[in-house]
């Protein structure tokens, strides 16, 4: 990564945070908590990196979004770098992954059922709750966000406080397939952001 190049990665989550920091030991990592904010600081680059909910149809759970907008719900829209959007779609094509491009919805709370067709009716292709916030503040602004859910594969919307949603039994068998998915996919993210800011990786993440 050249030296004027400071990209900071923005997670929401423990194991997002986990997953770039495992991956890609160069890059910067503020962790804020769901639907949280970070200050850019002296970041050059900052993305937002993470897991996302899917809003077509088609979509299958571990493919890679690279966002050519973000928006949030007043409808206010952040236009992505589209150097720096081009770079990650570029990384994650060469590791092999699936790759949807798109625009971002950024919401305040999780969004399943019905909830997704109506955000894709408006054009948006996937739902997380935190880029909105960080590309208003961003100098050069991306995302790389996995799909974790989507309209075939829906999630409880208990999983927005997975403490209180574990100690439900009937949110077990989504608790097994989220335990071996969010890791993974974690790491993909990671994967991708050292393959496009550090060098170039082993494709089986």
């Amino acid at each position: 990564m050249p030296p004027e190049e400071r990209v900071q990665a923005v997670c929401a989550m423990s194991v997002e945070a986990w997953g770039v920091r495992r991956r890609a030991r160069g890059i910067r990592v503020a962790e804020v908590g769901i639907g949280g904010t970070a200050a850019p600081g002296d970041a050059s680059i900052v993305i937002s990196a993470g897991l996302c909910g899917g809003l077509l149809p088609d979509q299958v759970p571990g493919t890679v979004m690279i966002a050519t907008s973000v928006s949030d719900e007043t409808g206010t829209t952040h236009g992505c770098d589209p150097v720096v959007a081009a770079r990650l779609e570029r990384a994650a094509l060469s590791l092999g992954f699936p790759v949807v491009t798109g625009s971002l919805i950024s919401t305040s709370a999780m969004v399943t059922g019905s909830g997704r067709g109506d955000w894709a009716g408006r054009g948006h292709v996937a739902v997380d709750m935190e880029s909105a916030a960080a590309a208003a503040t961003a100098p050069r602004f991306g995302t790389v966000r996995v799909i974790l859910d989507t309209p075939r594969h829906e999630l409880s919307p208990a999983w927005v406080r997975p403490g209180r949603a574990i100690r439900n039994p009937a949110n077990w068998r989504e608790a097994v397939w989220l335990a071996i998915h969010t890791p993974r996919y974690a790491l993909r993210v990671g994967a991708v952001l050292e393959a496009a800011f550090l060098r170039d990786v082993d494709p089986e993440v």
